[in-house]
């Protein structure tokens, strides 16, 4: 997202620096030309040490929150503008807060929650023009965000697992299983020998029954 297209943004954060160097007090104060140089690195460094020394200093507070904004820092900069808008009564200086950490989040790319803090300005300022244009913008950005990211979520679904590889045997459990195949030959050969001598048994018996009979073969015999 380029300069020009969120150039309200920039507008809202110099804007916001300009009310409250007015107030500051030594470190403030070099904190803020350091700021108006770009040497937003010292301005930050001069606003913490503000801080330091006096940890309710809303102006160090908030103009922190701007300098870590134009350094990228999303996250800081949020956490001091949340700060701020806790420790402030003030409606209208809650909106402007609230608008400014709009700015923060979407210049990362944080649209849905930048979208959050642009509808808190607007519910209390409702004539801000800024402040529903850019919301406006902020909820485009996320549409297209939410649009690229569905393909690719679907995508991910349908990518199929591979099978996990075969577990390989330890050479114990290739013994074992070795072994009981040998016990199903061996009991395998002897249930057939078994049967072969039974009806060898049986064999013989008929054929001494049918001496003793004169040859006749016993009415229902089995012949194995």
């Amino acid at each position: 997202m380029g300069l020009k297209t969120f150039l309200v943004f920039i507008i809202g954060l110099f804007s916001g620096l300009t009310v409250f160097a007015q107030k500051g007090n030594k470190e403030v104060y070099f904190g803020n030309k350091a700021f108006e140089k770009g040497d937003y690195k010292t301005a930050v460094a001069e606003y913490q040490k503000g801080l330091k020394i006096a940890p309710g200093n809303t102006t160090a507070r908030i103009n922190l929150a701007i300098a870590q904004s134009k350094l990228a820092q999303t996250a800081q900069s949020v956490a001091n503008f949340d700060e701020a808008i806790k420790a402030n009564k003030n409606d209208q200086l809650k909106a402007e807060l609230n608008y400014d950490k709009g700015v923060a989040l979407a210049k990362d790319k944080k649209y849905e929650e930048a979208v959050k803090s642009f509808e808190n300005t607007l519910r209390t300022t409702p004539e801000d023009n800024d402040a529903r244009e850019n919301l406006q913008k902020a909820l485009n950005e996320l549409k297209k965000q939410q649009q690229k990211q569905q393909p690719k979520d679907n995508k991910d679904k349908d990518k199929k697992q591979p099978p996990p590889p075969p577990k390989k045997k330890d050479q114990q459990q290739q013994q074992k299983e070795k072994q009981q195949q040998q016990q199903q030959q061996m009991n395998k050969e002897q249930a057939e020998k078994l049967l072969q001598a039974l009806r060898n048994q049986e064999k013989e018996t008929q054929q001494r029954l049918q001496q003793k009979a004169g040859g006749q073969v016993p009415v229902n015999g089995k012949d194995w």
